[in-house]
């Protein structure tokens, strides 16, 4: 019976990791448009089209400006944080799956920003026996080093094929944002999924440890 509890609550958390993944990703892809004028609006004098004949209306086409925000990348947050906390709710094969789709909607280099995060995760979960005993701020320095560290080998990778991506500036700025808000997504998936860090020594129902 024991045995049959713990492996539910460890599909269970599986399942709602993959959801929730699916759910950030299908977030990301819906258009929003109602951005302020400030935050990449329009700033460009319209240009003046001329019908063919002078009792023809005149139309304007208007160019917006780049935007100038982002967003964090709460899906990359949530796995880092799963990962670090309990990592049998995270698979790697899960993990793997979820950002190679996000790689093919979003249109990056296949492969490329999922290989990197699953060396990250791996790594995190080699050392997720450790950090339970670390404070939180060197567990969120840890995480924000991974985070920087992959970030600046994909975007080095980038310009080296010479693939477009967003610009430097957007890029740190993101970065930036991830490393902020990591408690944040440490909070709410304690407060609504219960994903906590398990007490040093802590064991499962069979006397196993965590």
């Amino acid at each position: 019976m024991a045995d049959n509890t713990l492996t539910r609550r460890k599909w269970i958390g599986r399942i709602t990791f993959a959801f929730l993944g699916l759910f950030l990703i299908f977030c990301q892809l819906i258009p929003l448009e109602t951005v302020p004028p400030g935050l990449g609006g329009t700033s460009l004098w319209p240009i003046e089209q001329r019908g063919a004949t002078p009792s023809s209306p005149i139309e304007f086409e208007t160019f917006a400006d780049p935007k100038r925000w982002i967003m964090p990348s709460f899906l990359l947050l949530l796995t880092v944080t799963w990962v670090s906390r309990r990592p049998s709710f995270a698979p790697v094969f899960v993990i793997a799956a979820i950002f190679f789709l996000a790689d093919m909607l979003f249109q990056r280099p296949p492969g490329l920003w999922t290989a990197l995060v699953v060396i990250l995760t791996e790594i995190l979960r080699s050392r997720a026996r450790h950090m339970r005993t670390m404070p939180f701020w060197l567990e969120w320095a840890t995480v924000s080093t991974g985070i920087a560290v992959i970030s600046g080998i994909y975007w080095f990778t980038l310009s080296m094929v010479l693939v477009s991506d967003a610009s430097i500036g957007l890029g740190l700025l993101q970065l930036s944002l991830n490393i902020l808000a990591y408690p944040l997504v440490v909070f709410l998936s304690y407060i609504l999924f219960g994903v906590s860090r398990p007490a040093p020594g802590q064991v499962d129902e069979l006397g196993h440890r965590i």
